[in-house]
């Protein structure tokens, strides 16, 4: 019996170290970046990824998107806000400047596209003209 009581007394106190160090770890953290919440990507501009992220949704927008008439007109100028979301993926909120090929228009697009790297997959989710950002 006495044995029994070790191995008990063993397991409590393993099982309490443990809920110690979990309750310690803020689970809710990734790389710095609090899951959920979103985080400002700095210098947008000259950030490889998420220009590449914005050419992929304008040339995503201009196959699938908008009617027939509507496609193939954006040209991708730049990015120019970001922010970062870290959800089951990264989700990520972009501003896009583009120019209409048609009209020479400058006009700011929101964009919203999910990146899945470990699958090597990203999705535009949406694409619509911003109503809060005027390009110069």
């Amino acid at each position: 019996m006495r044995v029994d009581e070790n191995r008990a007394r063993v397991t409590v106190v393993v099982l309490v170290v443990l809920a110690a160090v979990v309750a310690g770890v803020d689970g809710r953290r990734h790389r710095g970046i609090l899951v959920g919440a979103r985080s400002e990507v700095k210098d947008v501009r000259t950030n490889r990824e998420i220009q590449e992220l914005g050419r992929f949704s304008v040339a995503e927008f201009n196959f699938h998107g908008g009617s027939e008439e509507e496609q193939r007109l954006l040209m991708f100028d730049e990015v120019v806000e970001a922010e970062r979301q870290v959800v089951s993926g990264i989700k990520y909120y972009l501003k896009i400047q583009t120019t209409h090929s048609d009209s020479n228009r400058v006009q700011v697009y929101d964009a919203v596209v999910v990146v899945k790297p470990w699958l090597d997959h990203r999705q535009l989710v949406h694409f619509t003209p911003s109503p809060s950002y005027s390009a110069n």
